[in-house]
């Protein structure tokens, strides 16, 4: 078996619990007894696609169990199944059949993602939120992360590095009117520069092609300072990364004098890094 088949396979055996089979049981449990997923990593629900699902239930009732998992009398968390629960409760079912496991925080959130990304269900950024949460409530590496999911690990940094693009382009990206393709040639650009070249993408509905052709004497400066940049100032990056949980970038004038920029997108992240840098 291939290296990256072994990967893959013990993704699977964390979504499907094949590692703790005797913990695994199926019965039907009351919707009044289970709660959301606090490690869903989905954000958005497609109201139509929910309906249809509905629908589909109200007819076949559901047809694959839902993964929960135990957390005490009677009381029961969603690890993966979460639009088959909402669509449940939209049919008016009393129970829904459930695969029980006893999975810790990490488990269930690597499930809930290892789910989603094996159904394409998660857009871009939902996904690299998910994988972002792992490295940082969990302290796992890059590699880590790569092998639990079953994803190479440029994949891994290509997704977390898009956390670094501005909320108004996240958003674009999240509604789908930019592409991954375009965020991934943003996320190059100051914060500034890549929300006026998001707003150009959606005005002009440019490819992904279109804007890698684009051209500009700030841009062409941008990218080769970018490939001129030393190879260990580039491992220090991604060691400082990971070590502090947020992307950390140095830009160095000369060999003296410089400046270290932190990244993040949302308020509580702030938060964190004042947090931090205080202690």
């Amino acid at each position: 078996m291939s290296e990256e088949k072994k990967i893959l396979n013990k993704g699977l055996d964390a979504l499907l619990g094949q590692s703790n089979s005797n913990q695994r049981s199926v019965k039907e449990i009351g919707l009044d007894k289970i709660k959301p997923g606090r490690f869903q990593p989905r954000s958005n629900f497609d109201d139509e696609k929910l309906q249809e699902l509905t629908a589909s239930i109200k007819n076949q009732g559901v047809l694959s169990p839902i993964l929960v998992r135990e957390l005490g009398l009677n009381e029961y968390e969603v690890i993966a199944g979460e639009r088959r629960l909402r669509a449940s409760k939209m049919a008016k079912l009393t129970t829904i059949p459930c695969l029980i496991d006893q999975k810790q925080d990490q488990d269930a959130l690597i499930s809930a993602l290892i789910e989603n990304l094996q159904r394409e269900d998660l857009n871009p950024v939902e996904e690299a939120r998910g994988l972002d949460r792992l490295k940082r409530e969990f302290g796992l590496t890059q590699d880590e992360v790569a092998t639990s999911t079953g994803k190479a690990r440029s994949t891994i940094a290509n997704s977390l590095r898009l956390l670094s693009l501005p909320t108004k382009v996240l958003d674009m990206l999240s509604a789908g009117q930019i592409e991954k393709g375009h965020a991934k040639l943003l996320a190059s650009l100051d914060p500034d520069e890549a929300e006026a070249a998001a707003a150009n993408i959606v005005k002009n509905k440019l490819s992904v092609k279109d804007l890698s052709n684009l051209s500009g004497p700030k841009k062409n400066l941008k990218t080769n300072l970018k490939r001129n940049k030393d190879t260990d100032v580039l491992n220090i990056e991604q060691e400082m990364s990971e070590a502090f949980g947020h992307k950390i970038e140095i830009e160095a004038k000369n060999k003296k004098k410089g400046k270290v920029n932190i990244f993040y997108t949302t308020s509580d992240e702030l938060e964190t890094i004042i947090s931090k840098i205080k202690s």
